[in-house]
């Protein structure tokens, strides 16, 4: 959990020194951020597909088909990371047009996105590293790799930011700079890891056959997970380039929400980790009725964390805003109903979080992905849409975001209390 907590915990660190630069890199930045959240959450299978398959044979003991899996996930790594380095360093100046960004921010937007697109096969390769850790059930290892990663960039990005121990104070480049230094740290150190570690001896990662056969697995999982984060982060890059069109002001207040909104939502991934690590070694086991009092579990400690989360939020707003922006307007924007909603949604969101994990690991992952399709191009984007034509504003995007959240509540809690996924615990192996 403290693993998954750390990224979001730098990403709000690095959204408040950049925010005190003004409002224009701020917007910068939010564009950048959510274009890349949005390529490199498209290949988010590499680590819960990972997790999912390499957990499943790890509960059949089988250890060697754990390390071929790993093996093969990194050569999709490193294959679509190079590639979409290649191609997003090339188009960062149409997408920031494509996404509305107005003249004060094309410019540095454009600067920022090539520097941080350039670490994305470290990136890739930490993804499907962490899948592989996860899955044979070191959480700790993780949590030392994240850590260090993002510690550094925290601390290269005040110096780099702002200048300092002889450093000249880049800003936004600095930024840039500081997250490229903290991938190819992160994907490093996880190479070391899993290949130069005794304790990965029995895994046989130095054979290094392909087989289609791997391939083909992590392409049945890969394919639903990919395109059901493909259309959540897709109607999450439509809002932020619709608020984009609403101005500087409201893409920045957008941005702060946003990230708060992730705060909560990765530190519950946390517990969603643990539970589809043990969900998929149930998977390998064939122990349904287990698998589901763990899920029971699971879902209520995810809505206790949301209430904490929301009641902090609620208590703390002012000072909360205040660390990120010394805007008035930024500040005036927030304000209201958008913050209000952003507390509220708290236990929703940490009871969806959590039901995510669980039916992640007993690999339900065709469901997730109707039903996030569903929700996403059917509930969300057409209300984003709506926001700009209609005038409804920032608050427009966030009541959109809020139901969608609770469509996913239905239909997770549905499907969990069906059992309708005990079939896939029968034993065979994942779809």
């Amino acid at each position: 959990m403290l693993a998954i907590a750390s990224e979001p915990v730098f990403v709000l660190a690095d959204t408040a020194m950049i925010g005190r630069l003004g409002v224009d890199p701020l917007a910068a930045r939010s564009i950048a951020s959510s274009l890349i959240g949005g390529i490199y959450w498209v290949f988010a299978f590499l680590i819960f597909g990972t997790t999912t398959l390499v957990g499943f044979h790890r509960g059949r003991n089988e250890p060697e088909a754990c390390g071929e899996l790993l093996v093969h996930a990194l050569f999709i790594a490193l294959a679509g990371g190079v590639a979409v380095a290649l191609l997003g360093y090339f188009f960062a100046e149409r997408l920031y047009i494509w996404m509305g960004a107005g003249p004060g921010v094309l410019e540095p937007g454009t600067a920022y996105f090539r520097v941080v697109i350039l670490g994305t096969p470290f990136t890739f390769l930490y993804f499907a590293a962490i899948g592989f850790l996860r899955g044979v059930e070191d959480t700790r290892t993780p949590m030392l790799i994240a850590f260090a990663a993002n510690g550094l960039n925290i601390v290269l990005d005040y110096f780099l930011i702002y200048g300092g121990l002889g450093l000249p104070a880049l800003g936004l480049d600095g930024a840039a700079t500081a997250r490229l230094v903290s991938q190819m740290l992160a994907g490093s150190l996880c190479a070391a890891v899993v290949f130069f570690s005794s304790y990965t001896a029995a895994y046989r990662l130095d054979r290094w056959r392909l087989d289609a056969r791997r391939f083909l697995s992590l392409s049945r999982i890969g394919s639903d997970l990919a395109l059901r984060t493909g259309a959540l982060r897709f109607s999450l890059v439509f809002a932020t380039g619709t608020v984009a069109r609403m101005g500087a002001v409201a893409l920045s207040s957008h941005e702060i929400a946003l990230q708060l909104f992730l705060l909560s939502s990765d530190t519950t991934d946390g517990i969603a980790v643990a539970g589809q690590t043990l969900a998929a070694g149930h998977l390998g086991a064939g122990r349904a009725e287990r698998a589901y009092r763990m899920g029971r579990v699971l879902i209520l400690c995810g809505a206790v964390l949301g209430v904490l989360f929301g009641a902090a939020y609620f208590l703390l707003q002012e000072s909360i805003v205040g660390f990120f922006t010394r805007s008035g307007e930024v500040e005036a924007t927030l304000a209201g109903l958008i913050f209000v909603l952003l507390a509220v949604f708290q236990p929703i969101n940490g009871a969806v979080f959590a039901s995510d994990g669980f039916l992640l690991g007993v690999n339900d992952t065709r469901y997730l992905m109707r039903a996030m399709l569903v929700g996403a191009l059917g509930i969300f984007v057409p209300i984003a849409w709506l926001s700009l034509r209609e005038g409804w504003g920032l608050r427009g995007i966030w009541i959109g975001l809020s139901l969608l959240m609770a469509w996913r509540l239905a239909t997770n809690l549905a499907r969990f209390l069906s059992k309708r996924w005990e079939p896939l615990l029968s034993g065979q192996g994942p779809r």
